[in-house]
């Protein structure tokens, strides 16, 4: 089991869930909040990549998952010249067969963060 903590969803909906037939599991888009404070890790992008992904592997470990479970990243970026430090991220954290992804700049994420990410696994 994971030592991070997983963040409280900012909304009424579940971070995680199994499909119908309980081996595939959508988790919902994690920001980069601090599980302890409830407040945006947002002094640097570069800490808002790095809390969005301790909170991603949080919520797997707290479903048994990790992140070699992950089939597919859809990323949603303030700007997308912050997908390098994503994709260092990914590289970092995954060795080996990385999920399929899809990365979408947008005008605006929950609370002011930069990025988001959500999961299929």
């Amino acid at each position: 089991m994971s030592n991070l903590k997983a963040p409280t969803p900012v909304g009424p909906y579940s971070m995680f869930r199994y499909l119908s037939d309980n081996s595939d599991w959508v988790m919902a888009g994690s920001i980069p909040i601090d599980p302890i404070s409830g407040e945006l890790n947002n002094e640097t992008i570069q800490m808002e990549v790095t809390q969005v992904f301790d909170n991603i592997e949080a919520v797997l470990a707290d479903n048994g998952k990790t992140l070699v479970d992950i089939k597919k990243f859809t990323v949603f970026l303030m700007d997308l010249t912050s997908t390098p430090l994503v994709n260092a991220e990914i590289e970092k954290r995954i060795k080996g067969k990385y999920p399929a992804r899809s990365t979408i700049q947008v005008a605006g994420l929950p609370m002011g963060a930069r990025v988001e990410i959500e999961c299929l696994g």
